[in-house]
């Protein structure tokens, strides 16, 4: 199973991240500095940079994933209230997942894994959905397979325990994405707090040359600059730890 807990960069996209950063280094030392030899000072901040692009792709890839076991839900619950098996019912949530959310769904490659497991492997389904859900690192998927495991070992009413715990478990996440789009917009109005400073600079610097001059000509204006740029990366990171919301 994928580890959805964590994302590693792979040769390419290592590479544009490199090429990127490098041009915000360029950027800003000539915006701030009007000196491309202060670039390097972007090289001790790349690990942290790094760190956050892979978190916010690891955020982006595990969101994708609670919306499509949201539609896997529905579709597991209606098998097995069928009299369908969880193997069988993830089979034909398999390629279902895949018309809704393209060839290049998450949860159907790890649905894919599961299935084989368990038919070609002759694994136990808890112990495979386990493993699902362990890597998911999702709590949703965890609850939803902690109560398929209780029922099959205690002999509960499955259809009834699943059904509830779907419908359940659905609506923690229609919530989950509604805050989830309010933090989203004020991650927008945040950005706007981030790159006010730039683009009062830059506006300066085309329209009022003379004006801004004494910040890149004297030792007070550089520290000034640095003082901003120090200030604008402050408030970045401070923004992120408020919007980030877990329920």
């Amino acid at each position: 199973m994928t580890d959805l807990r964590t994302y590693s960069f792979n040769k390419t996209e290592s590479i544009i991240f490199y090429i990127c950063a490098g041009a915000a280094g360029l950027l800003i030392s000539y915006l701030m500095y009007r000196n491309i030899l202060f670039a390097p000072v972007i090289i001790p901040l790349i690990p942290k940079l790094r760190e956050m692009a892979e978190t916010a792709l690891a955020d982006r890839r595990r969101q994708r994933y609670v919306d499509e076991f949201k539609d896997f839900l529905f579709m597991a619950s209606t098998a097995i209230g069928a009299g369908r098996s969880m193997k069988d019912a993830i089979a034909e949530a398999i390629p279902s997942l895949k018309r809704i959310h393209g060839e290049n769904s998450i949860l159907s490659g790890e649905l894919g894994k599961a299935y084989e497991r368990m038919n070609v492997g002759g694994e136990h389904d808890i112990t495979v959905l386990m493993d699902l859900a362990f890597a998911s690192g999702v709590e949703d998927v965890y609850d939803f397979v902690t109560i398929y495991s209780i029922c099959k070992s205690t002999g509960a009413s499955l259809i009834v325990a699943l059904s509830k715990a779907a419908s359940v478990i659905i609506d923690k996440m229609t919530i989950d994405r509604e805050i989830q789009e309010l933090v989203r917009r004020k991650k927008s109005e945040g950005l706007v707090i981030f790159i006010m400073p730039v683009i009062v600079i830059l506006f300066l610097n085309l329209f009022a040359p003379d004006y801004i001059s004494p910040l890149y000509e004297t030792l007070a204006g550089r520290l000034i600059m640095t003082s901003v740029v120090a200030g604008a990366a402050g408030i970045y990171s401070m923004i992120q730890k408020i919007v980030r919301i877990e329920i």
